[in-house]
């Protein structure tokens, strides 16, 4: 370039830079143009121009600017960090370290390069050489806040968090107007869980003019984390003021909502969000979780399907489908999605929480525990987590150990329902008589804990307390003790006069208990103009026979039912309540053999039957219950362990179990040599009216809690039942539901086989008398008859 030109670009550049000096940019990049439009190789106009770059945004610019400086003149240090700033920046931080040791190799005492090579290395692991760096810059200038702020960065990597918190609390001493600073300290003392010192830290830079969204988040996520929801959701307010499409605000806002129940703004919030970016996977996966808050579990598991289609990778996602799924009664569905959680992230308690307490639900107590125990390891303060441990320990008859969990919990939260609950299931199975306290606790700490009030209800029934009871005993279907509750466009019944009314009767568990509370029909019949009886498919003919008076309807499949039932009555109850209508006291229980009432032709072709084994007295035998709970399994003996009722003499012996028990009655055949007998093609298990014919023809049913027992007390056969005591005694000695039932259980020091002996010894002094008497159990049995309700 000639002298000329030399002398034009030196006169344009002192324009240019008085122009930058005066803060006249764009008169100053103007010039700076010009510059390298007649030199392109102008190290000073390139470096200045580029810094104009750098301020305005175009860090692309500004790199290739410094870059043209740099290799133009390379004995200038600001070139090489001006250089090594946009490099860093661009995302580039080898680059950068090199040009910051550029840099150094010229001037070694260069603050603004040693951190420049401390943030580099930083960001490529390095974090000793970061640490020396920065505090290398700090000795040179004490005073500069930037270095501060920069070793505190480098001993945060190093996990020294005190002394990096005591850095930036340094920077923001040197420049306490700063409200960058205090926003870098606020934002280390959220990271590191100092959330009271972070909201005054985050209200320290509000009060220097800041005036940011990202602020203004993060104070409410503060203010939430201490439990304070109403400064948390001003704060989230004051950002979306700012920005109302904040993906962050609005985010967190719902998940506050959500917290405190309001969980229809919740889901307002989460698709606000989604409204603008339709593939933030947090807000789809808590808009997932606001609709399975609001009881919509088909669409809360949409929502996590559709965060899983967009990353296969997010645990929380499967975790949360796989409890959507298990709400749509898809169970299966569920322990993949919690294992496919868990395959993600092994340490997720959530998961091994929820599958954990799925293990217990299936009576797999050993996997149950083993998961639950792995969960309470990860989050040992995690109250719930300690209550379904308990529970776990509890159904698998661990009493102690299911103890200490409900205390350990109780100590992290004691007022926790759940393990409460739980401490009196414990005292009640151990016969303390004080059990009921842990109930009313866990009900007064917790009014709508459904599960606390079934099972003080049970207790009180149990202990003959009525009126108490069967007003707890209306929990059973919120308790999940009972099938889900169904709606319908008419009231329940709660006692109201029904003279000229319709009534709907429909069934809630099994058979058992259908037959149980059938007891209970005949009186609504009485009180109702009409009633419709809903039953099981299979009960329909016995029942029809047997409340002639009453339509009698088989059961209503339910599957995908989402409207209220519209039935032509105006009243509506389940089987289960009408106790609480009609049998309030014990007083209330009629004196009658039966309420059920076989087909008398069956009934003749039995006897016939029954007649061609000999005279032997006719004792009809059943086992076990087809639901066969961990709970239930220490309420019945096996066939093998009848030994000394088969050595009576004289009886003969009819099967009435109802599964498939072919095996087990030929050993007991070929062990005791005595036969039981049965028939070919007679299904006990849904064929009613000819089971119910033979029993009807018996003269002795022993059995368990079972529906043999339920369904032979009902016809008014005499029922030795042997078993535990449970809530249907209703504080008796017997079962008052059932005149013709004889109660057989443990008593203290007793096993349930020495029951067995004792009912042989019972069956032994029973008179063999000729087929036309019946033996009965202090009474004498009437043939049964059809007779109306």
């Amino acid at each position: 370039m000639d002298g000329n030109a030399t002398r034009q670009t030196d006169s344009l550049l002192r324009l240019a830079v008085q122009h930058h000096n005066a803060g006249h940019m764009e008169r100053a990049a103007r010039f700076y143009r010009e510059i390298l439009r007649i030199d392109p190789n102008h190290c000073d106009a390139a470096h200045l121009l580029g810094h104009i770059a750098y301020q305005d945004g175009r860090h692309q610019t500004a790199t290739a600017l410094f870059t043209t400086a740099a290799r133009g003149n390379a004995t200038v240090a600001s070139y090489h960090l001006a250089l090594g700033q946009t490099q860093l920046d661009g995302g580039d931080p080898t680059a950068a370290a090199a040009s910051a040791r550029r840099t150094l190799a010229l001037s070694p005492n260069d603050a603004d390069a040693l951190c420049l090579l401390g943030a580099a290395a930083g960001r490529l692991g390095s974090r000793a050489l970061a640490f020396h760096c920065f505090r290398a810059a700090v000795r040179l200038v004490p005073a500069a806040p930037e270095a501060r702020i920069g070793l505190g960065r480098a001993l945060e990597d190093l996990r020294q968090i005190d002394a990096a918190i005591g850095c930036y609390r340094l920077a923001a001493r040197l420049r306490p107007k700063d409200a960058g600073v205090w926003i870098t300290l606020a934002n280390a003392l959220r990271r590191w869980s100092r959330p009271v010192e972070a909201a005054a830290a985050y209200q320290e830079a509000l009060k220097h003019g800041i005036d940011n969204v990202s602020v203004w988040a993060n104070l409410g996520a503060v203010w939430q984390t201490l439990g304070q929801p109403a400064r948390a959701q001003d704060a989230y307010l004051q950002a979306l003021r700012r920005d109302p499409h904040n993906t962050e605000a609005r985010n967190n806002l719902g998940l506050l909502l959500l917290g405190l129940g309001n969980n229809g703004a919740a889901r307002a919030c989460f698709l606000a969000v989604l409204a603008t970016a339709p593939q933030h996977i947090p807000s789809l996966v808590n808009l997932g979780l606001a609709e399975a808050a609001l009881g919509r579990f088909a669409q809360a598991a949409a929502c996590h399907r559709r965060a899983i289609a967009q990353d296969h990778n997010q645990p929380e996602a499967w975790n949360n489908l796989g409890n959507a799924l298990k709400a749509l009664g898809q169970r299966a569905l569920a322990v993949t999605c919690w294992k496919q959680a868990l395959a993600l992230n092994p340490a997720f308690a959530d998961a091994l929480g929820n599958l954990g307490a799925e293990w217990s639900d299936q009576e797999n107590f050993a996997a149950a525990a083993r998961h639950l125990r792995r969960a309470v390891r990860l989050m040992p303060t995690h109250a719930p987590l300690h209550a379904v441990l308990a529970y776990t320990l509890n159904g698998a008859g661990r009493l102690i150990e299911a103890a200490q969990a409900c205390r350990h919990a109780l100590t992290l939260i004691p007022s926790l329902a759940d393990p409460l609950c739980t401490l009196g299931l414990i005292e009640q199975r151990l016969g303390m008589p004080k059990a009921g306290r842990w109930f009313d606790r866990a009900v007064n700490a917790a009014p709508s804990h459904a599960l606390a009030r079934f099972n003080r209800g049970l207790l009180a029934l149990e202990r003959g307390s009525l009126s108490l009871g069967w007003a707890d005993y209306a929990c059973r279907f919120k308790a999940g003790r009972a099938r889900p509750e169904r709606r319908f466009t008419i009231p329940e019944w709660r006692g109201e006069p029904l003279a000229g009314k319709r009534l709907f009767i429909w069934r809630e568990q099994g058979v058992g208990d259908e037959f149980l509370f059938a007891s209970c029909y005949a009186d609504a019949i009485r009180l109702a103009g009409e009633v419709v009886i809903e039953c099981d498919r299979r009960l329909v003919p016995l029942f029809a026979r047997s409340f002639p008076r009453a339509l009698v309807r088989a059961e209503q499949p339910l599957h995908g039912l989402t409207e209220a039932e519209t039935v032509e009555c105006d009243f509506h109850i389940p089987a289960g309540s009408l106790p609480r209508r009609v049998r309030d006291q014990l007083g209330q229980f009629p004196d009658r053999s039966s309420w059920l009432y076989a087909d008398a032709t069956r009934m003749a072709d039995w006897r016939e039957r029954l007649d061609a084994l000999g005279d032997g007295l006719r004792v009809g035998v059943s086992w076990r219950s087809q639901v066969m709970t961990q709970d239930r399994k220490s309420a019945y003996v096996p066939l093998s362990d009848w030994g000394p009722l088969f050595q009576v003499p004289g009886v003969t012996f009819v099967n009435l179990q109802y599964d498939e028990c072919r095996r087990e009655i030929a050993e007991a055949c070929l062990r005791f040599g005595q036969p039981i007998h049965g028939w070919n093609g007679l299904d006990l298990r849904d064929d009613f009216e000819e089971t119910a014919a033979l029993i009807a023809s018996l003269d002795l049913v022993i059995a368990p809690a079972n529906s043999v027992a339920e369904l032979s007390g009902a016809l008014g056969v005499p029922v030795w039942r042997f078993g535990q005591r449970d809530w249907t005694q209703l504080g008796t000695a017997g079962r008052p539901w059932y005149p013709s039932m004889r109660v057989f259980q443990p008593v203290a020091g007793e096993s349930l086989t020495d029951v067995m002996t004792r009912i042989a010894a019972e069956l032994r002094r029973l008179p063999r008398l000729d087929q036309t008497q019946k033996i009965a159990t202090g009474r004498t049995r009437a043939t049964p008859r059809q007779r109306s309700a």
